[in-house]
């Protein structure tokens, strides 16, 4: 028996509107692992096509001149830990405790802000959110809200990140005083002086809220919980072909 080889994986820059990467996928079998595109409309017709499965689910990158060899290192990363989970899903072999990702979807955010917290693609996220039995919301496919980055976070904020997320969305609320010593500081803008700290960088909606000098106390005598990161990889371990369309 005659064993299928492995797919190439393809880095696609200057994706335009995707003609070219659906001959790669459908023809030649390969797969994107990110793609990079300024045009908005462009943008669009990709998260369309990522949406309707005719392309693979990847980030999609606005500009190219931002692109950096770590932000090419993390869609490797993307691709790796998503591939997993969606292989191990179809075997049917039991996953690690993503107990905290059906909390937070079941708070209100996307399956997008919980699959980026964990670094790995929506799709990947879905499939999780599935085998244990989530009764989904209905997603939008476009706008502020959808899952595709253009540039990503930092994987050292991203609890901080879904924080934000989970205040602009009215999820999480911020309190006006500290809830230590229960003082109400703000800045000379207006601003309150209010900080989320979190005890556990793995669960980032529980939040103590704290002013600067009871965010300091803390931690004189305490240390937060490390959060616990999927695994990295190099863009060269992952990423077979770097394509390009017309600039």
């Amino acid at each position: 028996m005659t064993r299928k080889p492995p797919a190439m994986r393809e880095l696609s820059l200057f994706s335009g509107a995707g003609g070219g990467l659906l001959a790669t996928k459908h023809l030649l079998g390969w797969e994107s692992v990110g793609y990079v595109e300024f045009n908005e409309y462009c943008q669009k017709v990709l998260q369309a096509r990522i949406a309707d499965g005719l392309l693979d689910d990847a980030p999609i990158i606005k500009d190219v001149r931002s692109l950096t060899k770590e932000m090419v290192d993390s869609l490797a990363s993307l691709w790796h830990n998503s591939s997993k989970i969606l292989e191990e899903n179809d075997m049917g072999a039991p996953r690690k405790d993503y107990d905290e990702a059906v909390s937070l979807y079941n708070a209100g955010l996307s399956v997008g802000d919980v699959a980026a917290f964990y670094n790995i693609s929506r799709q990947a996220m879905h499939a999780i959110l599935k085998r244990r039995e989530v009764q989904f919301r209905t997603q939008a496919k476009f706008g502020e809200d959808n899952h595709f980055f253009r540039g990503g976070d930092k994987a050292s904020d991203k609890t901080q990140n879904i924080l934000e997320k989970a205040l602009e969305k009215g999820i999480v609320i911020r309190p006006d005083s500290c809830e230590s010593c229960t003082s109400k500081p703000t800045f000379k803008d207006g601003r309150t002086g209010i900080q989320g700290h979190h005890p556990d960088y793995n669960k980032p909606l529980l939040v103590m809220w704290l002013c600067q000098k009871c965010h300091h106390e803390w931690h004189k005598s305490n240390r937060a919980v490390p959060r616990k990161e999927e695994e990295t990889v190099e863009a060269s371990d992952v990423i077979d072909v770097v394509s390009a369309g017309f600039p």
